[in-house]
Order: C-alpha cells, then structure tokens, then sequence
C-alpha cells in the first residue's frame, strides 16, 4: 500500500476526479488550521502539508494497517506540519468497529469505514471513537476547514462537532454518495446557516439537485464566494 500511495500522490494533480479537492485547498489560507477526516493512507494530507506549510494539518484515520502506511508518508515526505490521530470520529465516545472490505483476497483500503453492514465480509478492527467537540486539541484554536470523506457517516461526524462547526465556522468539504446520510448531512448544515457549494469549472456554483455529484462544499452564509 506504501508504493500505491506514492503513486496516487504523484499522479493526483493530473487526476480529474480530484479536482474538487484542489479547489478544497484553494480556499484555505496558509497558516489555518485543518482537519483531514478520513485521511486513508495519507495521501490528501500529503497535498495540504505541502500546498499549505505554515498551516497545522489534523489527520484522523482509525484504521490500523491504513495508519501504518501513513506514518509512513509522514516520514518519508518529512511532513512535519501534520498531526496524525488514529481514532474514528462520529457523534459518540468509546469503541467501534471498522471494516476493510475484502473481496477475492483483495482488501480495499481506500473503502474503510464503520462497519454498519450485517454481513461483515472484510478485516475488522475495533478502534477508539470520539466527537471532535470534545477533543481538547481543538478547545483554544480555530479550526477553519474540514476535509471529510468517511464512507457513508458523514451526518455522524458532523452530528459529533456541531459546536466546533458552529464557533468556528469552517469550509467543509464532504464527500456524499446520493443516500440517506446525505439528505441528513445537507439538512443538518443548513440549520447551521451554511450554504452548499460544488465546483463546476472551477468555479463554486449553489447546487441544485442533479446526478452524478459527489464532493461538495459547505461554506457559511456569511462568506461571499459567488
């Protein structure tokens, strides 16, 4: 997984389905603090420490064998502005289960996630769950993005830091398949006076329902960015 990884970070600029994370970093100043949620093998973490090195990156991935190769990254690309946590985030505190999916032998890193399945068909690994409004780390600094694609808990993890989310006021960039936890994920942030964003040429467009979107951004009523 380590030589995968620097592979995708070589070829990340060029990819096009990346596009809207690249967008993600355009809008976030140098020196901000950010959260990579759901930061897999390190990859996009990789992309804010260099783009962003006077910023402090946040990191979390609770996965074992995912946090290894990370660490490894972290090394190797002498990441020092980057903070790693392996633990889950959601809306509760104390131990959770995770799935790698496997399939054919093969395990699929890149699919992690909360194991919400009945049938657990990959490698489990039970880890440490906590809410982002009650880690100390983030008590006396302000948090201004958030980067986060956890496989379907999204509404969890925006649930566990609605006061963060709220003092703050931080760009989120999310990751939602067209699901029950999006509508959740969207309902929620509109309470919290956020409008939703998605990138169409490069340029951050209100969305409007329609197919095929993924990776959307919540930025705050009071930003002006069209």
């Amino acid at each position: 997984m380590y030589l995968f990884a620097r592979y995708v970070i070589l070829k990340l600029p060029y990819s096009k389905n990346e596009k809207d994370f690249l967008k993600f970093i355009e809008l976030i100043n140098d020196g901000d603090h950010v959260l990579d949620i759901g930061a897999n093998i390190g990859v996009m973490s990789y992309y804010l420490s260099k783009r962003l090195p006077n910023s402090a990156i946040h990191a979390f991935e609770p996965v074992p064998e995912n946090m290894k190769v990370f660490l490894k990254v972290k090394r190797k690309f002498k990441l020092s502005n980057v903070k790693t946590y392996p633990i889950a985030v959601g809306n509760e505190s104390g131990k959770i289960d995770m799935i790698m999916p496997q399939e054919n032998a093969v395990y699929f890193h890149g699919l992690s996630r909360v194991n919400q399945d009945i049938q657990n068909n990959g490698k489990i690994s039970t880890v440490e769950i906590k809410r982002l409004d009650e880690l100390n780390d983030f008590k006396k600094v302000k948090v201004n993005a958030l980067k986060i694609d956890v496989e379907e808990y999204e509404f969890n993890v925006l649930k566990g830091a609605e006061d963060l989310i709220s003092k703050n006021r931080p760009v989120i960039y999310c990751e939602l398949w067209d699901t029950e936890n999006r509508k959740n994920s969207m309902e929620f942030i509109k309470k919290l006076d956020y409008k939703i964003f998605v990138n169409v040429n490069n340029k951050l467009t209100v969305f409007i329902e329609q197919e095929g979107i993924q990776n959307f951004f919540f930025i705050p009523n009071e930003y002006a960015y069209i």
